[in-house]
């Protein structure tokens, strides 16, 4: 009896680790699909796009996201966006080129729409910039 039973607590445990298996397979596969040009993607799920680049270290997949989130209207993606154009290869490789006169524009938009940080980011460029009075680096 107890031999029966263990022959069947194996065979339960195959069938287990058969069907874990398939389904990973499975989803995989579905993940693996390229995206159908003809869905439209909301700036925030374009966002969230962007944070599952950035944790794969697509650094150039990140970017166009966030630009796209960003023009979207997103003042989180604007907020990270200039972030990401501050900081450039320091943090984000050669895929991503350093431009704080890009990075202040998306700033101010994020601002505009209330976020904090993007003020405080502003103050920081504000105080960095070196120009003569009167007179702004990135006009």
């Amino acid at each position: 009896m107890a031999s029966e039973l263990n022959q069947i607590a194996s065979w339960s445990l195959r069938w287990r680790i058969v069907l874990a298996g398939g389904l990973c397979l499975v989803a995989a596969l579905s993940a693996a699909r390229p995206p159908d040009p003809n869905v439209v993607l909301h700036a925030e799920q374009r966002f969230q796009l962007a944070l599952e680049a950035q944790t794969a270290r697509d650094y150039r997949t990140m970017l166009d996201e966030l630009r796209q989130a960003a023009g979207q209207g997103s003042a989180e993606a604007q907020e990270m966006l200039g972030m990401v154009l501050l900081a450039g290869p320091t943090l984000y490789g050669y895929a991503v080129k350093a431009d704080r006169c890009e990075a202040r524009g998306w700033m101010l938009r994020a601002a505009l729409q209330g976020s904090d940080t993007a003020r405080t980011q502003l103050v920081f460029l504000n105080r960095l910039r070196q120009s003569p009075a009167g007179r702004s680096v990135c006009e």
